[in-house]
């Protein structure tokens, strides 16, 4: 029996990305019945993203499965609540701003046949970049806007840490602990046709880098690493 799969979106006030990104899946994975689509409406503040996807629920080929906070959780709680209202044994996070380019779910489903405990990710910061580097350790991490796995992986690692809201670091500590892992391990696969709008959703301010600061602390105290560079 082919496993179901789940695409999860998680969207915030975005509604011309949820709309893009409903379209892709529709361009890309015509008439298959293998799969759904989880939409997390993070809190958004007007009622334009519900209509849209409602109006794609109407007509799209695939079940379309909605739910929504009433205030925005931040990233890593919004992607652990809306990973529960998926029943699918194959899950794909994705972030509104992921353009979906081709077919994932048969070619993520195959690289998991061969990688049954991975995690998979479109890209993989093992170098140095300053906020990995923590003394003379370098954390591979998956960058945070898309990844994939088997729901029995996501259950093991315990989803997202929620110290880590409303955003940053929580893809530094998934990476960490998929690090410490004694079976589960990362798997890039750079060939998946997704391309990311890099900060498309939060956008880069003096604030957000003031924020990861604080999140870099947080981190580093939780693993008791050194907070070196304190301001990378």
């Amino acid at each position: 029996m082919i496993p179901k799969t789940s695409l999860i979106f998680l969207t915030y006030n975005k509604p011309s990305y949820i709309d893009a990104r409903l379209q892709d899946v529709r361009r890309n994975h015509a008439s298959r019945d293998d799969f759904d689509v989880v939409v997390f409406d993070n809190g958004s503040s007007a009622r334009e993203v519900q209509l849209i996807v409602t109006s794609h629920s109407q007509m799209s080929e695939f079940p379309i499965v909605q739910a929504r906070s009433e205030k925005n959780l931040g990233f890593g709680p919004g992607f652990n609540r809306a990973v529960t209202h998926s029943d699918a044994e194959i899950i794909h996070l994705i972030s509104d701003d992921v353009q979906i380019r081709g077919e994932i779910v048969s070619r993520v489903r195959g690289h998991l046949a061969t990688f049954p405990t991975g995690v998979i990710c479109h890209r993989v910061i093992a170098f140095g970049g300053g906020w990995n580097d923590f003394g003379h350790i370098s954390i591979e991490y998956p960058d945070g806007y898309y990844f994939a796995m088997r729901r029995e992986t996501w259950d093991e690692l315990g989803g997202f840490d929620e110290q880590f809201a409303p955003h940053d670091y929580e893809d530094v500590d998934l990476g960490y602990r998929i690090q410490r892992h004694k079976t589960i391990r990362l798997v890039t696969m750079g060939g998946l046709p997704v391309r990311h709008e890099i900060a498309g959703t939060i956008g880069y301010t003096t604030d957000r880098r003031e924020h990861t600061i604080k999140m870099r602390a947080l981190f580093a105290k939780k693993w008791g690493l050194p907070n070196t560079p304190e301001r990378p």
